[in-house]
């Protein structure tokens, strides 16, 4: 944020390896994670460096349980396809352990 001179955080929600969920943008607020696809999806960071290791079962589970409770309340769509930051935009996000991770995830998709 700091070195873009961004007013606020770009992603819609962090999500901690302590299990919690911290609002970002929210669900109503157009994301700036990812130029092509901030209007058309939600961006959720997991807090961290996972280039050699996968976010503990806590964090896991809160991502996971973020997006059922999404499509649930109709932010996301059913037929979601989910992304990793690198599919998006070049970066090396979201961390090779956790990019090969998300790939074993129901909806992921190689675009």
């Amino acid at each position: 944020m700091n070195q873009k001179n961004w007013e606020d955080i770009g992603y819609q929600f962090l999500v901690g390896e302590d299990g919690n969920i911290y609002e970002g943008r929210g669900w109503g607020k157009h994301g700036s994670h990812s130029i092509p696809y901030n209007s058309k999806s939600i961006g959720i960071c997991m807090i961290g460096n996972f280039v050699g290791h996968n976010p503990n079962a806590a964090a896991i589970k809160a991502v996971q349980d973020l997006i059922k409770y999404g499509v649930a309340i109709g932010k996301i769509q059913e037929n979601y396809k989910l992304l990793g930051h690198r599919q998006t935009t070049q970066t090396s996000c979201p961390g090779d352990s956790l990019y090969q991770l998300i790939q074993t995830w129901p909806k992921w998709s190689s675009i």
